[in-house]
């Protein structure tokens, strides 16, 4: 399957979402991933493919990567990402991925270090799109103060009242105090993290010994991001 580079957008300093259109229909669920593969001269040990997180909700009708780049740290793979030309083509595979919210109707509690706030604007932005209630809390842990999708997240906030958010910027931490001052009942939750592998094995252990059912617990590790 191709996909066709229709623009690309700065969300923050280091940030950049990539849009793009499907030459062929395309469907998902709301928190699914592509693999995305990107031929490029000398690759690193990572190769040529890579996996993100379709960003955008189904309605919006197109394929929003985002992703952070770190400058000349970032991977070879990152950097023709990059300097991809609009109307570029990348071959991608279908749609997969069963970190999605089965049961909306069910309290959450969306919990994402960093970048791992991709799959949490689709999820969000489906639901408002589907005049669904949004019953969940987002606690959202970041290096700096600027958040991606910071505006989106607080629109969405206004318009759903049973939406809290709670953002933390470092050296602040989610922890055990803040989870249990936001949820009432752990067991009756769905929790749903994502970000960077470190930051999601640290908090699934928090909620483990907090008491959290692993059955009431979905992952989503983005590889290749460091978290203190």
């Amino acid at each position: 399957m191709k996909l066709v580079l229709a623009a690309k957008r700065l969300e923050t300093q280091e940030v950049t979402s990539f849009i793009f259109q499907s030459e062929e229909p395309l469907s998902w669920q709301a928190g699914q991933f592509l693999r995305y593969r990107l031929p490029h001269s000398t690759p690193d040990d990572r190769g040529t493919t890579r996996y993100f997180t379709i960003a955008s909700a189904p309605f919006e009708g197109h394929a929003m990567l985002t992703t952070r780049f770190a400058g000349e740290g970032s991977s070879t793979f990152k950097r023709a990402l990059q300097e991809l030309p609009i109307d570029a083509r990348v071959e991608v595979d279908k749609p997969a991925g069963d970190f999605t919210l089965l049961h909306p109707d069910l309290p959450h509690v969306l919990i994402a270090g960093g970048i791992g706030i991709t799959p949490f604007r689709a999820m969000l932005l489906d639901l408002d799109h589907r005049q669904l209630a949004v019953n969940a809390t987002l606690l959202y842990a970041n290096r700096t103060p600027d958040f991606v999708y910071q505006s989106e997240i607080d629109a969405l906030r206004r318009r759903h009242p049973r939406l809290v958010v709670r953002y933390f910027v470092s050296p602040q931490r989610i922890t055990r105090d803040s989870i249990a001052s936001v949820v009432s009942d752990l067991e009756a939750a769905v929790f749903l993290v994502s970000g960077p592998e470190p930051f999601v094995e640290a908090l699934e252990g928090m909620l483990s010994e907090m008491g959290v059912p692993d059955t009431r617990l979905k992952r989503d590790y983005f590889p290749g991001y460091d978290w203190a």
